[in-house]
């Protein structure tokens, strides 16, 4: 049991949406970019009264976005119906590697950002996972700077160094410049 009721130091996988047959399988609705990467997950962790619990996997079988996993000592279809609608987790050092100009949105959190026409720009602050694309939120002088937070705007990730090199759409620093 991790008594972290914010999550940090972990990133939510999905969800659980339904069981399945009568022998205890869970349906999971993954919220990552490659389901495939998860075929080989022994545990998870839900959020119970606050607290993460961690339960291990029996079975996994992955289509598309979907998993049906089987937790062990979950058995039937009553005691799965306890965990329909929970959330997932699992710890953040368990995410892949990214490498070129892949960056997850929690690293990015405090990276400076520096621009190919306009240098510095600022620090990021937040990022806001949006329905249409993902968008970082800079502090920029005494305000904010926002801009889609997508590969295509990323050059290069400097890791070790903590600065972001983008290349931003043009007009779109003046905009923010001119306030």
């Amino acid at each position: 049991m991790v008594d972290n009721g914010n999550i940090e130091g972990y990133y939510r996988l999905g969800a659980i949406t339904r069981t399945h047959g009568v022998r205890g399988n869970l349906v999971l609705l993954l919220d990552v970019d490659n389901p495939d990467r998860y075929k080989k997950t022994k545990a998870v962790y839900l959020q119970v009264n606050g607290l993460l619990v961690k339960h291990e996997i029996t079975t996994v079988s992955i289509s598309g976005k979907n998993a049906i996993v089987h937790l062990k000592g979950v058995e039937t279809v009553e005691s799965a119906a306890d965990f329909v609608k929970k959330d997932l987790f699992l710890p953040i050092n368990e995410l892949p590697k990214l490498s070129g100009n892949q960056v997850y949105f929690h690293e990015a959190i405090g990276m400076n950002v520096v621009d190919s026409t306009y240098g510095e720009i600022g620090k990021i602050m937040k990022i806001m996972d949006l329905p249409v694309q993902p968008i970082a939120v800079v502090q920029y002088g005494e305000g904010e700077l926002l801009f889609p937070f997508l590969t295509q705007f990323i050059a290069k990730v400097d890791r070790a160094n903590g600065i972001l090199y983008v290349d931003l759409p043009d007009g779109l620093v003046d905009i923010y410049r001119d306030k």
